[in-house]
């Protein structure tokens, strides 16, 4: 039986790397970020804490390990927490989460139809339960946005960053200047680029990289990965004749998934 005092002393500590894991994540640091995600899963192993706290941590694992391209394992701690969330009916964001990275996963490896499935989904499960965060549905928009694109339903692409850009917009918890609203309007960029309609690329693409620049700074490595990949259209741009990019050149050259 573990004395209240360790308890306590246990779960505090617990949760401190889980905070200072997603603190590591968001600033972009995702070596540091699987460090303390990992520590915390094995002080949740070793003490046996309960399942949902496990569960938080796998989802973190998974992300940052995803983040640093090593989907194998990746996928390993997101089948290891929706095990956990799947079982818990009290976990429905969780398991809406876990199956949004999964979907994410097999995008990367190239299955959209799988990726799709999945995806729809993780939508189904958030749809279901009102403390679904904003961003979640956000970025599953813009999931759905980026799959019809790729198996070539342009004109439902563009729905769905519409949607995605109008229900951020309306979002108290999101709103015009967070970085989810900047992610959704560069792959509108490239969308409209791919449609050969550059004037409103042009217009579009600096008010879409100052807000991804401006939320997550200038050193984050998604911000550097967004430079990267459109220097060579940003030139275009300036020149007057922009070259259009397929999302699925994006998607190889795209490490952190900005896109």
């Amino acid at each position: 039986m573990i004395d209240s005092n360790f308890g306590l002393k246990l779960l505090k500590n617990f949760s401190s790397k889980l905070a200072v894991g997603r603190m590591a994540y968001d600033s972009g640091y995702f070596t540091q970020a699987l460090r303390h995600f990992s520590s915390a899963l094995q002080l949740a192993n070793e003490n046996g804490l309960d399942d949902d706290l496990k569960g938080c941590a796998l989802l973190g694992a998974a992300k940052a390990t995803a983040a640093l391209g090593n989907f194998d394992q990746a996928k390993s701690y997101l089948n290891q927490a929706l095990v956990i969330h799947e079982a818990d009916d009290g976990s429905l964001v969780e398991e809406a989460e876990d199956y949004h990275q999964l979907s994410l996963l097999y995008w990367r490896g190239g299955n959209t139809q799988i990726a799709g499935q999945i995806a729809k989904k993780a939508w189904d499960l958030a749809d279901r339960d009102p403390k679904t965060p904003d961003e979640l549905k956000a970025k599953l928009l813009k999931h759905f946005a980026i799959l019809a694109e790729q198996e070539g339903r342009s004109e439902e692409c563009e729905q769905y960053l519409n949607k995605a850009l109008d229900y951020i917009e309306s979002s108290h918890q999101l709103g015009k200047q967070s970085s989810i609203y900047g992610d959704v309007l560069l792959v509108k960029v490239l969308l409209l680029l791919e449609q050969k309609r550059f004037d409103e690329a042009s217009e579009l693409y600096p008010q879409a990289l100052q807000i991804v620049e401006a939320s997550r700074g200038l050193t984050h490595p998604r911000v550097k990965e967004v430079i990267d990949i459109f220097s060579a259209i940003d030139k275009e741009l300036h020149a007057g004749a922009p070259v259009p990019l397929a999302l699925n050149a994006i998607q190889r050259k795209s490490k952190h998934g900005i896109i």
